[in-house]
């Protein structure tokens, strides 16, 4: 009998797209032409085809926000789950000199952490890891108009793989 597959690091990726836009739904940031919501993208901004011309309208990607699965952890091949880094990239976009724009960023960060912290189950069947920091960090980099941040957790995946040899001896 061939092993059962469990579930997977995409898996998590896109439970982590759906609890996001769950989050923000209704929400709206600085943007181009005023005030929009998030843009929410999984593993990339998609590739713009056209030219810069629609950078400063409501065509542009921007404020977005990219669940981004980067690497994970299987510490030992019977383990019960799998850790998988997921990152959540973000840019929020200001036009304004006084270069307030970083604001929708620390908002961006601040509503991601306080929702976890109140309820660190998502999908119903992932989870941010206790034993791991949930780290983040603001770009300091002056890049005019885009304020770009990330958070880093580390989700537990259920592992639920059975082992050949091991279902032979039941």
């Amino acid at each position: 009998m061939p092993g059962v597959a469990g579930y997977t690091s995409e898996m998590c990726q896109q439970a982590m797209v759906e609890e996001m836009e769950a989050l923000f739904k209704g929400r709206t940031f600085s943007g181009q032409q005023g005030m929009k919501p998030l843009k929410i993208y999984k593993q990339f901004i998609p590739i713009q085809t056209d030219d810069d011309d629609n950078i400063d309208t409501n065509e542009s990607p921007y404020p977005c926000l990219i669940v981004k699965e980067t690497s994970g952890t299987i510490k030992k091949l019977t383990a019960k789950t799998q850790q998988v880094l997921i990152q959540l990239i973000f840019c929020a976009y200001d036009q304004n000199v006084d270069r307030q724009g970083y604001v929708d960023a620390v908002n961006i960060k601040e509503a991601i952490i306080q929702h976890f912290e109140e309820q660190p189950v998502f999908g119903g069947t992932f989870k941010i890891n206790d034993d791991s920091p949930v780290e983040w960090d603001l770009s300091d980099d002056d890049m005019d108009d885009y304020y770009w941040g990330v958070v880093n957790m580390i989700c537990d995946v259920p592992n639920v793989i059975r082992n050949k040899e091991t279902e032979k001896l039941i």
